[in-house]
């Protein structure tokens, strides 16, 4: 007997196959889950979460030197954050995102991040309550705290991209991702940064290159920082800077802590896809600082959250 033509064949796998739409990642025809847009089971099972950062300053899942280093001493930024550990797999899904414009990923990303910014509201919220930052989610304390109570930034903002990058890839991921945060948190995203210097990708240099890169890679955004000419506080209002009190407004209109003088200092959320030696946050921590002390006399605290920490 004959066997079966490959056609055949083909089309019956097909139609014994799992009912579903093909994955994102695997590219497997199943069923795909419902908080991670576009991955099956298998694929959301094997993200590689940061779920307690060994180290506090940076996020970093396992030991980390980077912190224990004399540069390191001067850092303008108070944490970082990351939702993942870069591995070969959230390699290569960075880099369908990133560089081949896979504009599916985004959705994913996004709500990945998303993950990661609620887990650093808990801990910030935890630890200005006088309690350990790595209390664990079942924490009866943790349970206390709703909503109206966790910690939120003032202003979103993220790492620019130079024009030539920006005209290679066609958008800003960085961008992409603060964008996405600060709608699914209603939080106000500003541009405060903008690349004043193009340079070469920092996946190709050594951890020495890309620390002197970034050195001069940065300068203010001055439509960005109207966004914290508006806030009036009574902090801005006592430093005589003759502001009009013009408050920083969510997306639902409602003003924002720092607008109604709940914080003293104004809380910056900085964005950025991926933490390898800090030297690029580390950098634009500190623009936005200077730029802050310069035009209104305050110092920010920052806080960076990425998505992924290598």
């Amino acid at each position: 007997m004959n066997s079966i033509p490959s056609f055949f064949t083909g089309l019956i796998r097909e139609l014994l196959a799992p009912p579903g739409d093909v994955c994102l990642t695997c590219g497997g025809k199943t069923r795909l889950t419902r908080e991670w847009p576009g991955i099956c089971r298998r694929c959301a099972e094997g993200i590689p979460w940061i779920e307690h950062p060994r180290c506090l300053c940076c996020g970093r899942a396992i030991g980390c030197p980077d912190c224990l280093r004399p540069e390191a001493q001067q850092r303008f930024f108070v944490m970082n954050r990351s939702a993942v550990r870069y591995n070969e797999v959230m390699r290569e899904w960075l880099a369908q995102y990133k560089y081949r414009g896979h504009e599916r990923y985004a959705a994913l990303l996004v709500k990945m991040l998303g993950q990661a910014l609620t887990g650093m509201q808990r801990e910030i919220s935890m630890a200005t309550l006088g309690t350990a930052a790595r209390t664990s989610a079942e924490s009866p304390r943790l349970k206390l705290l709703n909503q109206s109570r966790l910690w939120r930034p003032d202003v979103v903002t993220y790492v620019p991209v130079s024009a030539e990058r920006l005209t290679e890839r066609g958008f800003n991921q960085a961008q992409v991702l603060a964008e996405g945060i600060g709608k699914a948190f209603r939080l106000p995203v500003a541009p405060l940064l903008v690349r004043s210097e193009h340079t070469s990708k920092q996946s190709f240099k050594t951890r020495q290159e890309r620390i002197e890169s970034m050195k001069h890679a940065f300068d203010i955004h001055m439509d960005g920082f109207q966004y914290l000419n508006r806030m009036g506080t009574a902090e801005l209002k006592s430093k005589g800077s003759g502001m009009r009190g013009m408050a920083l407004r969510d997306s639902d209109g409602q003003p924002h802590a720092f607008a109604q003088g709940v914080n003293k200092t104004p809380q910056i959320l900085l964005i950025d896809d991926i933490y390898t030696t800090g030297s690029t946050i580390n950098t634009c921590a500190g623009m936005i600082q200077a730029g802050a002390r310069h035009y209104f006399g305050i110092v920010p605290d920052i806080y960076s959250l990425t998505w992924a920490r290598s």
